[in-house]
């Protein structure tokens, strides 16, 4: 997922009311979050984009989800997330 796609989820899952997020990483592992916040990317100077070759320079453009599980927390890089599920309050 790229990073407008997470922003407008995220605003979709706090307009809907989402109690917890589920989020599936491409290494097969599921995070159940209850606070999440979307750091800002960072501006990168023209020095740091001279060294990279490959794609790496952009997934560190597209920033970082931090999210807290259980008191902890934990930043998650946004080209990792495959899905996002909304958990609603219990009824």
């Amino acid at each position: 997922m790229t990073r407008k796609e997470i922003k407008l989820a995220l605003k979709q899952m706090e307009d809907r009311g989402a109690y917890s997020l589920r989020l599936f990483l491409d290494n097969r592992t599921t995070v159940l979050a209850h606070q999440w916040y979307l750091e800002e990317a960072e501006e990168t100077g023209e020095e740091g984009i001279k060294g990279e070759e490959g794609g790496e320079g952009d997934d560190a453009a597209e920033g970082l989800l931090r999210v807290v599980t259980r008191n902890r927390q934990a930043l998650i890089a946004i080209g990792r997330i495959v899905l996002i599920e909304m958990v609603p309050p219990a009824a």
